[in-house]
């Protein structure tokens, strides 16, 4: 029997057996038939090597593609060209990555740390149920894998836990194909009436051209592609016609009811299986290296102190969860911004413009705070180093994420204080802490709508639900 048994060998299911190996338990990782991945563009952000470094990970120079020159964007009626990002470790910008070398390299992680890779396809074994699953490779008998916890890293196909998945009113497909390069390069992304289209270098001096449309439409693949091409301006980008097969993916932002199935053994999902984010956002290979690692410290955490395991879980569902809404809530703002086609189908399911922000200001020197309508304090599972702790946590209405520290600053005593004292300068010099982070925790509950600053109601107090 395995400690972890982890279906899905990519970014989100390799650092996971690669974390719960470094953490000195029996993984067993299953890795399906290997399959081109390269499409989509996909991409990290700055922020992928500060979170990897944190766990002792760094990734190759040979996982990330060739660095465009240009990055054009031509959206909401503008039309802007971005020069090149600074190079891996700048801190700042995007850049390409090659798919298939980024879960290479995740997976030679896992291996290296002890993590046991078993080749195939894995469903669950309908006689011994969710503690069980069934390796099935072509030409060999089947396996079986017992384990004291299951993870769920396999995608949108979610293996595991494909049931309960909420999705949105609209469903988005993607289209995809190569063609040769022309004289132009960069990275484009372009709105246009009915959907739009990103395009970047990939591997073999080609382009990949891929189109977001609505799942519903007349016409083939290939025809709903050509017809979308017509309405982009790639002039200049590529050459000649598709050099590939017009590809179809369905795309559909989602997020599970509830990205955990707490009991026993426990049973979590990663990355795509728990929630997918829509292709506009650029987060979702981050977003499932992320998981991956974060899920690790909720199993170990379950498996070794069994009556935190529903505390821990509950904290990986609520992350999943609230992760998921807000790429929502920016994305639906993206689409927004496009006002020229506001009124064709594909943008108006998609946008909803942001509540306008309270204005930001200086917290004064002293004056009056009052908690906001359901703030509240609670005791939920954060991250405290390799576990996942019980501790206070602020919450309100309309907000799915809880929040602990800010600035080192524990944000439920320093809500409970506010609370009692009700005046700035009496918190800050009850609390025990350095006034300028003492400041600034106060400024966030303010700016967050935890606390109301001098009576004022907030904007989000009205209709919270």
């Amino acid at each position: 029997m395995a400690d972890v048994a982890i279906v899905g060998a990519g970014p989100a299911g390799a650092l996971a057996a690669r974390q719960l190996a470094v953490f000195g338990l029996d993984v067993a990782l299953v890795r399906g038939p290997r399959r081109n991945r390269q499409h989509l563009g996909e991409s990290l952000s700055a922020s992928a090597p500060r979170l990897l470094g944190s766990y002792g990970l760094e990734i190759p120079e040979s996982v990330y593609a060739p660095r465009p020159n240009d990055h054009f964007v031509r959206w909401g009626g503008r039309e802007d060209r971005i020069a090149a990002q600074p190079e891996a470790g700048g801190g700042e910008g995007q850049r390409l990555v090659r798919r298939d070398r980024l879960d290479d390299w995740a997976v030679s992680e896992a291996s290296a740390a002890g993590a046991r890779v078993v080749e195939g396809s894995a469903t669950r074994d309908p006689e011994t149920g969710r503690a069980a699953l069934v390796i099935r490779r072509q030409g060999e008998n089947d396996r079986r894998v017992t384990a004291r916890a299951l993870i769920d890293a396999s995608g949108r196909s979610g293996a595991l836990t494909r049931e309960g998945r909420e999705r949105p009113e609209f469903r988005t497909t993607a289209l995809t194909a190569h063609f040769a390069p022309g004289e132009r390069e960069g990275t484009v992304i372009e709105a246009f009436s009915d959907g739009w289209v990103w395009s970047a270098p990939v591997v073999g001096g080609r382009r990949d051209v891929t189109v977001m449309l609505d799942t519903e439409g007349a016409g083939t693949p290939e025809e709903r592609y050509r017809q979308a091409l017509d309405r982009a301006d790639l002039a200049g980008f590529v050459t000649g016609s598709p050099l590939t097969p017009v590809r179809a993916a369905d795309v559909t932002p989602y997020r599970l009811g509830s990205a955990d199935r707490a009991g026993d053994p426990p049973l979590i999902a990663v990355g795509d299986a728990a929630s997918a984010l829509d292709p506009l956002s650029g987060l979702g290979a981050m977003k499932a290296m992320d998981s991956g690692l974060t899920a690790a410290v909720v199993v170990r955490t379950a498996l070794a102190r069994p009556p935190d395991a529903r505390l821990a879980q509950a904290f990986h569902a609520t992350k999943e969860r609230g992760l998921a809404v807000e790429a929502e809530e920016r994305v639906a703002g993206f689409y927004a911004e496009e006002e020229r086609f506001a009124g064709r189908e594909f943008w108006r399911r998609r946008s909803r413009r942001p509540a306008a922000p309270a204005p930001r200001r200086r917290l004064p020197g002293d004056g009056r705070l009052t908690p906001a309508p359901g703030a509240r304090i609670e005791a939920q599972g954060v991250l405290k180093g390799d576990w996942i702790v019980r501790a206070e946590v602020v919450v309100r209405p309309g907000r799915v994420r809880p929040a602990h520290k800010i600035a080192g600053v524990t944000l439920a005593d320093l809500f409970r204080t506010a609370a009692a004292t009700g005046s700035i300068r009496r918190t800050i010099d009850a609390v025990p802490a350095p006034e300028p982070a003492v400041r600034a925790a106060l400024s966030w509950l303010v700016g967050e709508e935890f606390l109301i600053d001098g009576g004022a109601k907030p904007a989000s107090a009205a209709g919270a639900t």
